[in-house]
């Protein structure tokens, strides 16, 4: 709300954030960097887990049909 009360506060006030925009935008930047990357190396390791588990059982169902 703006200082009227009833005003939305969208026009240029908001995306210069007060003059301080040089700064809020870049660490904004930086932390969808950081979240996309969470997300892309926790996948990653997701995947690599589920075929170390599938390789580790291929091993065991082999290992016990030789025996």
């Amino acid at each position: 709300m703006g200082a009227g009360g009833d005003q939305i506060v969208m026009g240029n006030g908001f995306w210069s954030m007060g003059g301080y925009a040089r700064y809020v935008w870049p660490c904004f930047a930086f932390t969808c960097l950081v979240l996309a990357w969470n997300l892309w190396s926790a996948n990653r390791y997701y995947v690599a887990a589920r075929l170390r588990a599938r390789r580790a059982l291929a091993a065991a169902l082999a290992a016990g049909e030789e025996q």
